[in-house]
Formats: structure tokens, C-alpha cells, sequence
């Protein structure tokens, strides 16, 4: 190969890299020239940050300041923005995240939070969950109930004495005095005030004309008759703050059920023969 022919070779690639560089330069300056979309104050990589984030912030510390920020303070707090960018890629990009369980938790919870936060409540929605199941909203029942306490731990009377005693029908067993309690029916709450929270529990999971007992109080034991339960009907109207709920809590979780089914259908996903 002669040394004039070698020399155009060399004027060649030089050619080709230096027309690849001028090509890059020329795309940079492309892309820095370009003016950025409508509402995006600056850019860090491909992550925007939007317009109204900065005016948030600058809002933010001129509250803290009790004063307006000038021109530089502003761009002071967009260049915290874009350092906090920075910061959150790199931190993304170290598997940071994905290794402090602590970190790995907070971002999951915040994404879930992010992904089943309901809007408006659908009003019709709601009603039509009330009226499948009016039951599964309505309040505790409220329970009219006869009880003895009794001193002896050895009380010897059989079941239907107790009854008729609790009834009214039939003299009190030897050292047991009756609670008083008002006639009309009571809810669990004043009936745990009353009786204790154990009584209270056993009359709730008893049908009517139940004989609960003895139960344990400190020094004593407690028989308690449930004589009648009442279970008001409930409205619409009365729990609709309770229905809303839950029918968002609802909309959550299908949405959540809904996220990951489609993130497991767009993932590489595979297990291991043992783990099938």
C-alpha cells in the first residue's frame, strides 16, 4: 500500500468520526435549544419538573419566610428541586430502595396509596352496596338482660332455679343479689360498663333466652339471662358515612387487584420447579 493511498484512508475515518461528533454536537444542540413543553419548569434526564411544583415550593418557603422571594432565591429553590431529583435517581439507580427493606416498604405503601386514592364517591354505587346487604351496616343490637352476681363459689342451684330467679319468679339463691339494671333494652357498650366486658361478649354472641354463666368477676361470679335482643332497622340515611367508606375502601382494592394483575402480565416472571 503506497503512502499517498494510506493518507486517504486516514482522511476517511477522520472524515466518518468527525462527522459522527459534529452529528452528536449537533443533536445536543438540538435538544438544548428546544424550548421545554408547556408547564415543565426544567428537566432532569427524562423526569419532568413541572411549573406548578416549583410555584408550590416557592410558595412554601415564602410562608416559612413571612416575605416574596426574589429572583435568584426562586431559582435557589428550583436547583433544591433538581438536586432532590438527582438525588432520588441515584438513589433508584444504587438499589438503595430495593434493599433497605425499611425504604422498600415506605415506597410500596406510598404507591399503593397513590394507586387506590378514591375520588369522588359514586353516590349510586354506594346505595346499591347498602341495599345488597342493609345488615352488614347496621349498629350492635341492643339487649334487655337479667343478671345475679353471686359470692359463693360453690353455688348449689341448678340452671332453671337460676332462670326463675332471674325471671322474677322465684326467690334469689342464697348469697346473690341482683344487678340493677334499667328495663329498657341496652347496647354493649354500657352493657361491658355494667357487667363487664366478658358478660358483655358472651350475651353478644347468645340467642335469646340464653342462661350465660358463671362468669368470674373478682371476688364474685355472674349469671346473666338475655331476655330479648332488638336490632333497629337501619337507614340509609343513618350510616351513609359508614357505606361511603367502605364502598371506597372496596374501590381501593379492586383498583390495587386490578395494578397488579396487569404489572404480572406485562412481567418476565418465573419460578422455580420446587416452588410451584
Amino acid at each position: 500500500m503506497n503512502e499517498s493511498h494510506s493518507g486517504r484512508i486516514k482522511i476517511a475515518w477522520l472524515a466518518i468520526v468527525g462527522g459522527g461528533l459534529l452529528a452528536a454536537l449537533s443533536l445536543l444542540y438540538e435538544s438544548r435549544g428546544k424550548p421545554l413543553p408547556a408547564g415543565v419548569v426544567a428537566t432532569v434526564g427524562n423526569h419532568a419538573i413541572l411549573r406548578a411544583q416549583w410555584q408550590r415550593a416557592v410558595q412554601s418557603v415564602e410562608n416559612d419566610r413571612g416575605r416574596a422571594l426574589d429572583r435568584d432565591e426562586r431559582r435557589a429553590v428550583l436547583d433544591r428541586l433538581i438536586d432532590e431529583e438527582l438525588l432520588f435517581q441515584h438513589a433508584l439507580g444504587s438499589g438503595l430502595v430495593r434493599d433497605d427493606p425499611g425504604l422498600r416498604k415506605t415506597v410500596i405503601a406510598a404507591l399503593i396509596d397513590a394507586t387506590t386514592a378514591g375520588g369522588a364517591v359514586d353516590e349510586r354505587a354506594a346505595q346499591a352496596l347498602f341495599a345488597r346487604d342493609p345488615g352488614y351496616f347496621a349498629a350492635q343490637p341492643r339487649l334487655q338482660v337479667a343478671a345475679l352476681r353471686c359470692t359463693a363459689d360453690d353455688l348449689d342451684v341448678d340452671a332453671g332455679a337460676l332462670r326463675q330467679a332471674l325471671l322474677g319468679d322465684a326467690a334469689l339463691p342464697p348469697a346473690c343479689a341482683r344487678v340493677v339494671l334499667p328495663d329498657e333494652p341496652l347496647p354493649l357498650a354500657q352493657l361491658a360498663q355494667r357487667l363487664g366486658g366478658s358478660a358483655a361478649a358472651a350475651l353478644h354472641r347468645a340467642e335469646t333466652g340464653a342462661l350465660i354463666g358463671p362468669i368470674a368477676q373478682r371476688d364474685a361470679v355472674m349469671y346473666a339471662l338475655l331476655r330479648s335482643r332488638y336490632a333497629d332497622s337501619v337507614r340509609y340515611e343513618d350510616v351513609a358515612e359508614a357505606v361511603r367508606s367502605e364502598w371506597q375502601r372496596r374501590n381501593a382494592e379492586a383498583a390495587l387487584a386490578a395494578l397488579l394483575a396487569g404489572l404480572r402480565d406485562g412481567a418476565a416472571i418465573r419460578y422455580a420447579d420446587d416452588a410451584r
